[in-house]
Parts: structure tokens; C-alpha cells; sequence
């Protein structure tokens, strides 16, 4: 599949296609971000994201609260988006993982639904989405694939060509 500028041609056929685009850190060797399959060849695409989050494995820098870690990974989602010619708009499905306890007795006090991630959430889908509201899942988990990180999200989209 013919990638140019971190975005995907989708000319060829109807299997789905994976990559990993510009601008976001690498993951490990074991999956791609975004995977695009036409569901209806030249007319519709489902367009799938991996957890993304406010990690960024090479820095030493990164925010050690929820709200941050959610903006963060906010943006990597749009940019993963913008590779599969989607927007925010388009999103059909989330899935945000909390992790429940934190090391910050305060933070882990609050249920998962109470930790800051959501309002950035209703931030970032109305400024990015115009108020869009997809259906969710919210997870409490002991831990995610690193220590560091907190908070992870993951989308399903749906555009039409």
C-alpha cells in the first residue's frame, strides 16, 4: 500500500491497511496505530486506532496527572485521524482506559469516571467535533503497558469517501 506524507492511498484493494503516521512516536514492533478497512470498497472505511496515549517513551518529560496525559493523547487520536483522512466528527466508538490506582491517594480516591480525563474529553470533541457525543466505554485497570502511563484511549471511525 503506497504511503506518501504519512497518509494512505487507498486506491488498491480491499484488505485492511495499516501504518503508523507522522508525527506520532513509534510503538513497539508488535503493531501499527491506525489500521484503515474498506468496508465499502471506494465508498466507506472503518478506521481503527490503537490505545493511544500521553506517553511519549523517549522523553523524560512527561505529565504525571490524567487531565495531561488525556490532552495529550487527544491529540495523537486527531493526528492518527488526519492520516486516514477522518476528523473527530467521524468517531462512531472510545474506549478509555484509567488506571485506578495512581500512587496519588487524592486522585485514587475519586472513581475513574471523576479523574479529569472526561472533561478534557468534552474539550476536545467540542472544539474538534462540534459537541459530538459517541458512545463509550470507561475501564478501571490495575495497570497499563507501562508504569508511567495513566490514561489510554482508543477509537473506531466510519468515513465515507
Amino acid at each position: 500500500m503506497p504511503i506518501k506524507n504519512g497518509t494512505l492511498n487507498m486506491t488498491e484493494d480491499n484488505k485492511p491497511h495499516t501504518l503508523n503516521p507522522e508525527g506520532i512516536p513509534l510503538p513497539p514492533p508488535t503493531y501499527n496505530h491506525l489500521c484503515i478497512t474498506p468496508l465499502i470498497p471506494g465508498s466507506v472505511d472503518l478506521v481503527t486506532l490503537a490505545g493511544l496515549t500521553g506517553i511519549d517513551a523517549s522523553s523524560s518529560a512527561n505529565p504525571k496527572a490524567i487531565p495531561e496525559q488525556a490532552r495529550i493523547a487527544y491529540q495523537k487520536i486527531k493526528t492518527c485521524l488526519a492520516a486516514a483522512k477522518a476528523t473527530p466528527r467521524d468517531i462512531v466508538q472510545v474506549r478509555h482506559y484509567i488506571v485506578k490506582e495512581t500512587g496519588d491517594p487524592d486522585m485514587d480516591k475519586l472513581d475513574v469516571v471523576e479523574r479529569g480525563w472526561g472533561e478534557a474529553w468534552i474539550e476536545f470533541m467540542d472544539s474538534e467535533a462540534g459537541g459530538h457525543r459517541p458512545p463509550d466505554t470507561v475501564v478501571g485497570v490495575a495497570s497499563l503497558a507501562t508504569k508511567d502511563i495513566l490514561y489510554e484511549c482508543e477509537v473506531w471511525a466510519v468515513v465515507r469517501k
